[in-house]
């Protein structure tokens, strides 16, 4: 086999050593990541291409964690490591009645090899973290968290672990995104977060020192800071990376664009020594398959692999505007296109998981009608000032919604870092009424798969983003009325008989924390969180996306955003409170004309 230049002076310098050189080696990787208690599969709407070369929609069920044993189960061999790159907290209603560990009791059944650390990992707080570990039968890893000596957390996992695998020992190094995990989440002062890329370095060479020369970086730092990672460590031979929730491959055939066409990513690092980089999307729809030969110098002669899309058997169409099981022949036609590509799996749930997932789902179906607060009165919903919608009567309703704006200060209490929320009309729902509210009230009300986002703004980009809302409905034919605007932190005249760049005036914005409200300044950089679909520029939010395309920086939280209000309504409970309308005061539509 030819050996690379590099490889005859590490081979000497083990040999000087006492060391022995390894074997050849074909390793397995099967993984995932931020899959966020999406412990059922979720509803998608996917793309193929029906009779005649037109594009048909379908919608099925994607993944979930017993879709994902069966097809770990399937591909599992005597050379596998089974992976999981963190974020298993936040996102779905198992997560919110029972704190992680419903999601441990199922990735219990899955045979971990070993698991880092989310950021999200700490939003319960060090302890609803301790219980989950407490009762995790896989390995917990993570090189840079480092809990307090004596803390609850001290010794609750390893900076990594080694596998041994066809004779061969493999190094697992963990890694955290320390930055975002400080500011989005809520480690308590016990928890401090090292540098990245030096640790991942560290670890690398006193790995390599113990004559290990396979190396895998199990990394929840995103896509994009781990292939910078790479290209300045040695010694790491596969990144598995999660916190970016990012699509790799090639899903053409059912419409889903990915973010990077390859997988896995080849890669160089600081000594020119190849490796590789893998992610797996999110919410348990991809099952990650990574093969990995090494020489016997531990040099990786070869990364492919297969990025499965874990789809169920069932698809519906719309017809009439009501989703209906498609015919046998549609079937037909849907599952020749599956079968003639790799990275789509028709895939059955493992019965044994399935049936402890069955367990908690009639728990969460009972607990959707407890209570989580109440309201002290009634809370309506109409998207715009004075309109009427869903059969409430607006003519006496002059600044619009009395729950949407409730809704954006719940997402605003949720971030940490923002200094106001803006959230469109269409992402709320329902209309509160006065009495108890649940889960499941809160779940309708709050319906869709949004998590909250951060973006960097100027104070004339803000203007723009609110005046590109008003412009969607007003001057676009068929525009949503959804699109219109509600906030917390800002408040603004509104007039509509206006030309756009002229109808939202006299904006001010609220100090966090001295609650002052002074005019918005034009140059100043603010933190405006929203929802993830209208910060990808959608319902006419386009200057969010513009201005993330010229470089502001933003951040998706992955805070589920009906988990947010949640968390909002039980805190109001617990301080003797009810949720009511705000003050007219924090209102934001000081007054609106058309």
């Amino acid at each position: 086999m030819k050996r690379s230049l590099w490889a005859v002076p590490l081979m000497a310098a083990m040999i000087a050593g006492g060391l022995q050189a390894g074997a050849p080696l074909d390793l397995k990787i099967l993984h995932f990541n931020d899959h966020h208690g999406f412990l059922d599969p979720s509803t998608m709407k996917l793309t193929y291409t029906g009779d005649k070369g037109k594009a048909k929609k379908v919608y099925t069920r994607l993944g979930g964690l017993p879709r994902m044993e069966a097809e770990i189960k399937k591909l599992r061999n005597d050379h596998t490591l089974v992976l999981s790159a963190g974020d298993a907290f936040s996102g779905t209603l198992y997560h919110t009645l029972f704190h992680g560990l419903a999601n441990v009791d199922l990735m219990n059944g899955m045979k971990l090899d070993a698991f880092t650390l989310g950021n999200h990992e700490f939003d319960n707080r060090d302890e609803g973290l301790k219980a989950f570990i407490d009762k995790a039968n896989f390995p917990v890893v993570s090189a840079n968290t480092i809990a307090a000596k004596g803390s609850i957390l001290d010794g609750a996992w390893k900076p990594y672990i080694i596998k041994e695998i066809g004779g061969e020992k493999i190094g697992i190094i963990g890694l955290e995104i320390g930055q975002k995990t400080k500011v989005s989440s809520r480690p308590s002062d016990n928890i401090t977060f090292l540098d990245e890329i030096k640790t991942a370095q560290k670890y690398a060479d006193e790995l390599t020192k113990k004559g290990i020369d396979k190396i895998i970086l199990l990394s929840h730092f995103g896509y994009d800071n781990d292939v910078k990672l790479a290209q300045q460590v040695s010694g790491i031979d596969v990144i598995i990376d999660g916190d970016s929730h990012t699509l790799m491959g090639d899903f053409s055939p059912v419409h889903l664009k990915a973010q990077v066409p390859d997988y896995p990513h080849p890669l160089t690092a600081k000594d020119g020594k190849p490796m590789c980089i893998a992610q797996a999307w999110a919410h348990a729809m991809v099952l990650g398959e990574v093969n990995v030969k090494f020489d016997a110098n531990g040099t990786v002669t070869r990364c492919t692999g297969t990025p499965h899309l874990l789809i169920g058997k069932g698809f519906r169409q719309k017809i009439h505007h009501k989703k209906v099981d498609v015919n046998a022949s549609t079937q037909a036609l849907i599952e020749s296109v599956i079968a003639q590509h790799p990275n789509l799996d028709l895939v059955d749930p493992d019965p044994t998981l399935q049936a402890k997932l069955d367990g908690y789902k009639k728990q969460v179906d009972a607990k959707k009608n407890n209570p989580i607060g109440k309201a002290d009165e009634m809370l309506k919903h109409i998207r715009i000032p004075r309109h009427s919608y869903g059969g409430i009567d607006g003519a006496n309703m002059p600044l619009g919604s009395d729950i949407a704006p409730v809704v954006a200060k719940a997402f605003y209490e949720a971030s940490k870092r923002a200094d106001a929320c803006i959230q469109n009309a269409g992402g709320v729902r329902i209309t509160i009424p006065s009495g108890p509210i649940s889960y499941g009230t809160a779940y309708e009300l709050l319906p869709f798969s949004n998590t909250l986002y951060e973006i960097d703004m100027k104070g004339a980009e803000i203007h723009d983003v609110l005046e590109d809302a008003i412009s969607n409905y007003t001057d676009n034919t068929g525009g949503s009325t959804g699109s219109f605007p509600y906030a917390y932190g800002l408040r603004y005249d509104v007039d509509v008989s206006q030309p756009k760049g002229k109808r939202i005036t006299n904006i001010e914005i609220m100090d966090r924390t001295s609650k002052k409200w002074s005019p918005l300044d034009a140059n100043q950089t603010y933190v405006i969180v929203t929802n993830n679909y209208i910060a990808e520029g959608r319902d006419g939010y386009t200057t969010f996306k513009q201005v993330q395309q010229a470089g502001a920086h933003a951040v998706d939280t992955y805070l589920d955003y009906a988990e947010s209000f949640v968390n909002y309504v039980k805190k109001l409970s617990a301080e003797g409170k009810g949720l009511t309308k705000l003050p007219k005061g924090e209102h934001c539509i000081k007054s609106y004309k058309e």
